[in-house]
C-alpha cells in the first residue's frame, strides 16, 4: 500500500506516464481505493478522462485489465461465458467446451475487470456481479462455482442518468462501490488538455475553442454541452482550414501584428466538432446556425480580448469566477465589441432568499405561480435550465433502473447473428438426430417489455408553487421508467391540454420543462382531464396501456367525473390531501371523486398524505403497475 508520503510522488508519476493534466486529488483517491483492494466506481459527464484516470491509475500499480464496453443489448452469458456447442455435442459440458467470458476471465487470472458505461448495461446482467464483488465467487451453470483469485476488483464508470440509454445502478450493486465523481476541469486546465493533444496550435485558436466547448456547458438553449474533445477536434479543423494567421477575414498579416481568427473559418470548424457532440432544446439547423455563430463570436472575442489583457499572477486564477465589467467601456481601448455573459446566479440575485442566489428548486416552484414574469428571455431561459435540474436530480435519486423490466425470448433461429445461441435447448432438440435440423437451433434475445403510460396531471390553482415542483419531480420519475415515446402527459385545470401527445419522444427533462411552464390557476376539471386520456389511449399500441391521475380528486368545475372513469381499462388515481384555503370555497363530499375514480377505472387509489410523499409514491405506484 502507497504511504501517505509517497502518494504525491505516485500521483505525479501517473500524470508524467500518461500525460494526464491536472486530477491531482482524483488519481490519488483511485490510487487510495484501488490499493485498498475495493471495488471503484467513476461518474461523470462524457469527456472527463473518466477512463483515463482508471486505466492510468490501474497500471501505475501494475494491474491488468479485462476491458468491458456497456450496452443495453449485453447479456449475462456474454459477462460470464459461454459453451461451444460442437464441443459440447462431443465432450459435454466441461471446460474443454467453456469460453471464458470477462468476469470469469479476470476472477481467474486476478486481473481488473474494467466495465466501461456499466449503467448501460441491463439490471439482470449488472445483477451478475453482486455475488463477484462481495463473496468473490459466481455459479455458472453446467460448470459449477468460479471463485476469483487474489488481485480481482471491478473499476467502473458510468454517465450520468440524463444520458440517453443510461439508467440507474440498484442500490445493492451502488453499495459494493466506491464512488469517485469526475466534473469538468478548469479552463486552465482544459486549454492545457487542448495544447498537448493538438501539439503546434495557435494560443489565439486553442483559447477561443475551449471557451467556446464550456460555453456550450452554460448556455440554457442547449440540452447538453461538449467535452473537451470538442475543442481538440475544434482546433485541429480550424487550424487545417488556415482559421488564424490572418486579419479575421482571410488577409495575411504584416510582420508583427497580432494574428486574429478568420471567424468563418472558425465556425465551420466549430459546425463539424460540435454537430455531434451537444443537443439544442430546439433540434433545428436554423437554431443550431443561430447559437453556433453567437457562441463562436463570443468566444473568439473573449479569446481575442485575454491576448490583448496585460499579463497577470497566474496563481491568482482559479475560481473561474466572472468578473464584472464596465457596461460603457472605453471604445478607443477596445477596438472590436465585447460580448458581455453574466453569471446567471448573480444576474437572478434578485429572486435569492436572505441575500442568497436562488437555487434551482426555489426556481421550479416560482415557475408554475407566476414567480419569474419580468425576467428577461435570457434570463427566463437559465432560470428554466436551473428549475429543471433540480427537478430532474430529486427524480433521478429515487429512481431505479431507467429502462424498464426486460425478458428473454427463445425462438429457433432466422437470420445470422441475430441473438445468442441457447445452447441447452438447442442440444436437447438435436440429440439422437443424424444432424440438426433449422428448428433445432435456438437463439435468446433479451427485449424489453415496453409499457405506455398517459399521465394526468392537475395544475389548477391549488397546485401553484411547491405542490407542482413536487408534482413535476413525480412525473420526471414516471418519465424515467418508461422509454422516450411511452409516455402521454395531459395537464388539466379548468379544461384539459395534452402536454405530451402519446408517442413523441420526449426526453424526461423535456416533460418536466412543459410542465413547469404552465401556470398553474383555474378550477378543476376532471370530466375533461379524464376525456382528453381517453383521447390519448386511443392513440396507444399498448393493450396494456395504463393511465395515473394526479390530484386531490375534487372536481370543481365541468360534470360528473365517474362515467368517463368507467370507460377506462386501468386508470390509477394518486390522490393528494390538499390543503386547507381560506380564500376558497369548500368542497362539498359529493365533489370528492378520487376513491370512485380508481374503482371505475379498474386502478389502484393512492393516497397522498403530504406532497413531500408525491414522488415516492409515485416510484412505489410505478413499480407496480409497469412490470
Amino acid at each position: 500500500m502507497t504511504r501517505p508520503h509517497r502518494a504525491a510522488d505516485a500521483v505525479r508519476e501517473i500524470q508524467r506516464r500518461h500525460g494526464i493534466v491536472g486530477r491531482e486529488a482524483e488519481l490519488g483517491l483511485a490510487l487510495a481505493v484501488l490499493e485498498s483492494g475495493r471495488h471503484l466506481l467513476l461518474e461523470g459527464p462524457v469527456g472527463v478522462g473518466k477512463t483515463t484516470v482508471a486505466l492510468a491509475v490501474c497500471d501505475h500499480l501494475g494491474r491488468s485489465t479485462v476491458r468491458v464496453d456497456g450496452d443495453d443489448r449485453y447479456s449475462e452469458a456474454k459477462l460470464t461465458g459461454w459453451f461451444d456447442p460442437p464441443l459440447v455435442l462431443s465432450a459435454g459440458f466441461g471446460e474443454e467446451s467453456f469460453t471464458a467470458g470477462p468476469l470469469v476471465e479476470a476472477m481467474r487470472s486476478g486481473s481488473v475487470l474494467f466495465i466501461n458505461e456499466l449503467n448501460r448495461m441491463p439490471e439482470t446482467v449488472q445483477n451478475v456481479l453482486l455475488p463477484a464483488l462481495d463473496e468473490r465467487r459466481i455459479g455458472v451453470p453446467h460448470l459449477g462455482e468460479v471463485r476469483a483469485r487474489d488481485g480481482f476488483q471491478v473499476v467502473a464508470t458510468q454517465n450520468p442518468v440524463e444520458y440517453v440509454a443510461t439508467g440507474h445502478l440498484s442500490e445493492a450493486l451502488r453499495d459494493r462501490f466506491e464512488h469517485l465523481g469526475l466534473v469538468y476541469q478548469s479552463s486552465a486546465e482544459e486549454g492545457a488538455i487542448v495544447a498537448a493533444e493538438a501539439p503546434g496550435s495557435d494560443p489565439l485558436l486553442v483559447a477561443a475553442a475551449v471557451h467556446l466547448a464550456r460555453a456550450t456547458r452554460e448556455d440554457a438553449r442547449i440540452r447538453k454541452g461538449a467535452s473537451v474533445r470538442a475543442a481538440v477536434a475544434t482546433v485541429e479543423i480550424a487550424t487545417l482550414l488556415g482559421a488564424v494567421g490572418g486579419d479575421g477575414r482571410g488577409v495575411a498579416l504584416t510582420a508583427g501584428a497580432a494574428a486574429a481568427i478568420d471567424r468563418a473559418a472558425f465556425r465551420r470548424a466549430a459546425a463539424a466538432a460540435l454537430r455531434t457532440r451537444i443537443e439544442l432544446r430546439d433540434e433545428t439547423a436554423a437554431a443550431f446556425d443561430a447559437v453556433l455563430g453567437e457562441l463562436s463570436d463570443a468566444a473568439i472575442d473573449a479569446a481575442e480580448n485575454e491576448q490583448r489583457a496585460p499579463p497577470t499572477d497566474p496563481e491568482a486564477d482559479a475560481t473561474d469566477e466572472e468578473v464584472e465589467i464596465d457596461p460603457e467601456p472605453d471604445v478607443a481601448k477596445q477596438p472590436r465589441p465585447v460580448v458581455l455573459v453574466t453569471s446567471a446566479r448573480r444576474t437572478l440575485a434578485s429572486l435569492g432568499r436572505d441575500g442568497k442566489a436562488p437555487d434551482g428548486w426555489d426556481l421550479a416552484a416560482r415557475m408554475t405561480s407566476g414567480g419569474l414574469a419580468g425576467l428577461s428571455e435570457d434570463d427566463h431561459d437559465r432560470a428554466e435550465q436551473l428549475a429543471v435540474t433540480e427537478v430532474m436530480r430529486r427524480a433521478s435519486a429515487l429512481v431505479g433502473p431507467m429502462r424498464g423490466r426486460t425478458r428473454v425470448r427463445r425462438s429457433p433461429q432466422r437470420e445470422a447473428h441475430r441473438g445468442e445461441l441457447d445452447v441447452a435447448t438447442t442440444l436437447e432438440n438435436a440429440a439422437g438426430k443424424p444432424a440438426p435440423e433449422r428448428d433445432d437451433w435456438i437463439v435468446a434475445e433479451r427485449e424489453e417489455e415496453r409499457r405506455q403510460v398517459v399521465l394526468i396531471v392537475d395544475t389548477s390553482g391549488s397546485m401553484a408553487g411547491e405542490p407542482m415542483a413536487l408534482a413535476s419531480v413525480a412525473a420526471a420519475v414516471l418519465a424515467l421508467k418508461v422509454r422516450p415515446g411511452d409516455l402521454g402527459v395531459v395537464a388539466f385545470a379548468s379544461d384539459a391540454h395534452e402536454v405530451v401527445p402519446l408517442g413523441e419522444e420526449v426526453e424526461p427533462g423535456e416533460v418536466v420543462r412543459r410542465l413547469l411552464d404552465r401556470r398553474c390557476a383555474g378550477s378543476t376539471n376532471m370530466e375533461a382531464a379524464l376525456e382528453a386520456g381517453e383521447r390519448q389511449l386511443a392513440r396507444s399500441r399498448d393493450p396494456r396501456c395504463v393511465a395515473v391521475m394526479l390530484g386531490d380528486g375534487e372536481f370543481t368545475a365541468g360534470g360528473d367525473p365517474r362515467p368517463v372513469a368507467s370507460r377506462y381499462r386501468s386508470l390509477h388515481m394518486l390522490r393528494t390531501k390538499g390543503a386547507v384555503r381560506t380564500d376558497r370555497i369548500w368542497i362539498t363530499p359529493t365533489r370528492q371523486a378520487a376513491a370512485d375514480v380508481a374503482r371505475l377505472g379498474g386502478g389502484r387509489l393512492v393516497r397522498v398524505e403530504a406532497f413531500e410523499e408525491l414522488p415516492r409514491r409515485m416510484l412505489d405506484l410505478a413499480d407496480g403497475v409497469l412490470r
